[in-house]
This record gives structure tokens, C-alpha cells and sequence, in this order.
């Protein structure tokens, strides 16, 4: 991992863009070197999105040779390093309070009748003025611990990755061009293929997609490196039995 995070941040060096410095900065700080690349798919593990991010970079690269489609490097890279940071935000490992109050009331209920159990395995780390304050995953849990009813230690608490329910409600290919551009300023097709990265399966107008395509190779070489990577992963995952 220490030799991906080093090509990563040197490649982006390279680059020579204004504010690179910065935006290295601002990518450690929202732990983009720890978050996975997706929650129940591929790289599905801490230091995935990098991962995931030099494996698009690589067959981007590849592709931009293999066609002769000219796009220059800084730009290969600046996209392929950029296109995910959304991801930053999305996904957290951090305890959430999501309970639904349903859970809540339904989880005291239990506890009324299951006291003993309750003191045996500590519980009440989980509870402020009497309202438990965990996820709605890990309340499901419990519950069905409590109903089970044997005298064993609850489940684990889980320490995987989540989605951050607080995360802001924007698009994932826009909030990464806007937290990219706060440090640097990205050229019309670097903006265009990190909107478009997703090709038919984003939210976008097919049209517009389509004309994106016709002004820049970025925007379908991107996309084309992006599945690529994203599906040697999964199988890679598969043949490894993870």
C-alpha cells in the first residue's frame, strides 16, 4: 500500500497543476488512502479506493496508448486520481446513530425483560438518558440476540465500512469536481470525463453524454478504464474466494 499511496502522489506532482500541494493535503485529511473503493463490491476494504484508483489509472494509460487517442498524461492522470474522492464522503467506519425510533423503543422493551443479560454483557455502553445510540444495522443485532434469548456474548459490533448517512445529497461526479476544483483548476475534459465516468449507468442525459463523447476521447476512455479495472477486481476478488 505505502508503494500505491507513493506512484499516486507522485504522478499527481507531475502534473505541475497549481494547488497540487494543497490538494494533497485536503486528500489526506478526508482519509482518501483508507477508504475502500465500494461497501459490498469490488476493493471492498480499507485502502481500496487507492487501489481501485491505480488500477483505473493503469488501464486508462494503457488504452490512451493502444489507440493513439492522444490524450495528454497530466490530464489521464489528473482524472483517474479524481473521479472517486466522492467516495471520501460516502462511505465511513465510523458508529452511526441511525437507530429508527422503532428500534429504540422495541430494544428497551427487551431490555425490561432481559436485565440480566443486559448487566452480564455491558450494554449500557451503548445507551445515553436512556436511548441507545448505535446503527440501525447493529440494533437489528441486538434485537435478534435478545429474542434468541441464550446466554451468550452478543455480536460483534461491526467495524466495516458503512454508508455516511450525513453525506451531502449531491451528485457522486459533481461533489468530485467540486472539492477537486477548490484546490486546482480542472480543464473542460477533465471535467467532462469525471461527469460522464459512469457512461450510461450515471444519471445524466444520454444526449449530453453523447456529445461529451464527441468532444473528447477522455470521456468514453475513462469510463472504458474505469469498468475495466472495476471488473478485473470483482473477478480477481472471486477466483481468491473473498
Amino acid at each position: 500500500m505505502k508503494e500505491l499511496k507513493e506512484s499516486f502522489i507522485a504522478d499527481l506532482k507531475q502534473t505541475g497543476k497549481n494547488g497540487i500541494e494543497e490538494l494533497l493535503v485536503f486528500l489526506e485529511e478526508i482519509d482518501f488512502y483508507k477508504k475502500p473503493a465500494s461497501i459490498r463490491h469490488h476493493l471492498n476494504r480499507t485502502g481500496g479506493l487507492l487501489e481501485h484508483t491505480e488500477n483505473v489509472k493503469r488501464e486508462y494509460l494503457k488504452l490512451n496508448e493502444e489507440i493513439s487517442a492522444g490524450i495528454p498524461r497530466e490530464n489521464i492522470i489528473l482524472q483517474a486520481s479524481l473521479h472517486d474522492i466522492e467516495k471520501c464522503f460516502a462511505y465511513t467506519s465510523e458508529m452511526q446513530h441511525t437507530i429508527t425510533p422503532g428500534q429504540n423503543n422495541f430494544l428497551r422493551s427487551l431490555v425490561r425483560d432481559n436485565m440480566e443479560m443486559y448487566n452480564n454483557y455491558g450494554l449500557d455502553k451503548y445507551v445515553e438518558d436512556k436511548e441507545f445510540i448505535i446503527s440501525k444495522e447493529y440494533a437489528s443485532d441486538l434485537i435478534k440476540w435478545f429474542k434468541d434469548g441464550r446466554n451468550v456474548a452478543p455480536p460483534d459490533l461491526r467495524n466495516d465500512w458503512n454508508y455516511n448517512e450525513d453525506n451531502l445529497p449531491l451528485n457522486h461526479s459533481m461533489r468530485a469536481i467540486l472539492e477537486a476544483s477548490k484546490f486546482i483548476n480542472l480543464e473542460e475534459r477533465d471535467i467532462l470525463a469525471i461527469t460522464y465516468h459512469m457512461g450510461p449507468y450515471g444519471p445524466f442525459d444520454e444526449r449530453k453524454r453523447s456529445k461529451a463523447e464527441e468532444l473528447y476521447p477522455d470521456v468514453r476512455l475513462l469510463h472504458l478504464a474505469d469498468s475495466i479495472a472495476t471488473k478485473k477486481e470483482d473477478i480477481e476478488e472471486e477466483l481468491n474466494g473473498n
